[in-house]
This record gives C-alpha cells, sequence and structure tokens, in this order.
C-alpha cells in the first residue's frame, strides 16, 4: 500500500469517527442521563455532548483539509493533530459511546501523516508552535470535567490555543489575538486553580517564539 493510499484510508476512517463521534454527542445530550452506563454517569451530560459535537465538527473539518493531495507535512501534522485531540477528549466526555470512534479517529490521524520523518523535522523546527497546540490540547482536557461555564470557556479557549499554533506563520496579530483568548479568559474563571495560571504562563512565555518572523515556515511548513 502506497503513501497516498494509508493517507486516503486514514481519512475515510477518521470521517467515520468524526461522524460517529457527533452521534455519540447528541445521545449524551439527549438522553445521557438515562443510560449512564453508555455514557460514563457524567454530571452535565447536555454540555459534555454539545462538546463532543463541537470536537467532532473540528475533526470533521480537519478531514476535509486532509483530503487534499498538495498539502505540506506541516499542514497535514496539524490537521492530523486537529483530528488526534477532539479524539483523545471525547474518552472523558461520553463515555463506552467513545469506544467506537475514538479508535478510528485516533488510526485514521496517523494514517494521515504520511511521513512521520517529514513530521519529526517540522516538529523540531516549529517546537514552540507544537507546545502551545499541546497546551491547547490540556485545555480541552480540562475543560471536559469543568461546571457548564467554564467547560464552555475551556472549551474555545483550547481551540483557540490550536488555532493560534497553526495560523502564527499566516499573521502574528491573528496568533497573537488567539494566545490571549486562549488563556485569559479561562485563567481569570478559574484562577483557584494552578494549571489554567500554568497555561497562561507558559503561553506567555511562548509568545516570543511562536511569533517571531523566524518561526515562519518554510514551504513545507504548516502554512501550506
Amino acid at each position: 500500500m502506497t503513501t497516498g493510499d494509508h493517507r486516503t484510508a486514514g481519512t475515510a476512517l477518521a470521517v467515520v469517527g468524526a461522524v460517529l463521534g457527533a452521534l455519540a454527542g447528541i445521545v449524551q445530550a439527549s438522553i445521557g442521563s438515562d443510560i449512564p452506563a453508555w455514557t460514563g454517569a457524567k454530571a452535565a451530560p447536555g454540555a459534555l455532548g454539545a462538546l463532543t459535537v463541537v470536537l467532532s465538527a473540528v475533526a470533521g473539518a480537519a478531514c476535509a483539509v486532509l483530503r487534499r493531495a498538495d498539502l505540506g507535512a506541516g499542514t497535514r501534522l496539524a490537521a492530523s493533530a486537529a483530528v488526534a485531540v477532539p479524539a483523545l477528549v471525547g474518552f472523558t466526555t461520553v463515555g463506552r459511546l467513545w469506544f467506537v470512534p475514538g479508535p478510528l479517529m485516533l488510526v485514521g490521524a496517523a494514517l494521515c501523516v504520511g511521513s512521520w520523518r517529514q513530521a519529526a523535522a517540522v516538529t523540531r523546527r516549529d517546537w514552540s508552535r507544537v507546545l502551545l497546540a499541546a497546551l491547547g490540547g490540556c485545555e480541552l482536557l480540562m475543560a471536559a470535567g469543568a461546571a457548564p461555564v467554564a467547560l464552555a470557556v475551556g472549551a474555545v479557549g483550547g481551540c483557540a490555543l490550536i488555532g493560534a499554533a497553526v495560523t502564527a506563520g499566516h499573521g502574528r496579530p491573528l496568533a497573537a489575538g488567539l494566545m490571549v483568548l486562549g488563556t485569559v479568559p479561562f485563567a481569570a474563571l478559574a484562577w483557584t486553580a494552578l494549571v489554567p495560571l500554568l497555561v497562561l504562563v507558559l503561553t506567555a512565555a511562548l509568545t516570543a517564539p511562536v511569533l517571531s518572523p523566524r518561526s515562519r515556515p518554510a514551504p513545507h511548513g504548516f502554512t501550506r
């Protein structure tokens, strides 16, 4: 099987996983409290179900990008991560309902990366943006276990940090705004907790390397 075949198969698996994930979110939001054994007996099934639908939609949008054959290694890596992160977060939001869509999305994301050698080179070159995206994923995981208001703020913030990591090569003002949106509201809302403040501090420390003109990607980096 060629690399192109792997990518095609990976995209197909990820799409199926995203669709099933959205359905799992709908079930959680609508009847999650009636089937706690399957949905994880969550305290806020409606909010978590809505978050799962949003995350599945993000993964689906990333799949639309991955269908393109002319992607650079960086963009392909970022889009694959946009499938993998929702896949990981979903394990904390809908319980057993995620046992099928989650693995499908993870396997699909891995197959879509294509060249792991190029992915490793991109990671070494743009380590600050990779770390920023990882912080966004951590914020999404924190949001999944929070109260409804904090869940919504944390979900927006986590997606904003991932967006900042992807868009830093396109425009520094946009990336800077997303970094602020991704950290300040959540830290202000959950100021009594240590981790949101730590995410804020780490993001602030990454501002210079992420927004530096030298971090703008080469032709096969994040922008293609």
